[in-house]
């Protein structure tokens, strides 16, 4: 398996100053049942990072919400690589956060959720190679 498929660690949105960065200044758009919420920064040129949620108050157990967020995962993992493809101009003189959350209450399948990732991305990415960089 090539290794573009990776989810790694250095991937993974996991400072609490950039979610919250993330939540109160990001931008948005939706793919029912998915919504992407994103920066675009100049900061640190070349980072893409990624993070996924489920709301408890929609999905009470764990269990539920661990396999949405495995699903969002999963699905980004295999989009990922189009996606740096498809702006790597723009991604090397921007870093990008990602975050995926699920707003449905009933879980549709991997198929369905990688084709809304693919199309949020493809979104994004149109955006991203459309908006000058400085």
């Amino acid at each position: 398996m090539s290794s573009q498929f990776t989810f790694q660690k250095k991937d993974k949105l996991k400072s609490r100053k950039q979610t919250q960065f993330l939540f109160a200044k990001g931008q948005s758009m939706n793919a029912f049942p998915i919504k992407l919420i994103y920066t675009l920064e100049s900061n640190e040129p070349g980072s893409v990072q990624t993070g996924v949620g489920a709301p408890s108050r929609t999905f009470r157990k764990a269990v539920d919400r661990n396999r949405v967020k495995r699903l969002l995962r999963e699905g980004y993992r295999l989009e990922r690589p189009e996606f740096i493809a498809s702006s790597v101009d723009a991604l090397n003189k921007l870093r990008v956060n990602l975050f995926f959350l699920y707003t449905d209450a009933t879980v549709i399948s991997q198929k369905e959720i990688q084709e809304k990732i693919k199309q949020l991305l493809s979104r994004l990415s149109e955006k991203i190679n459309s908006t000058p960089q400085s």
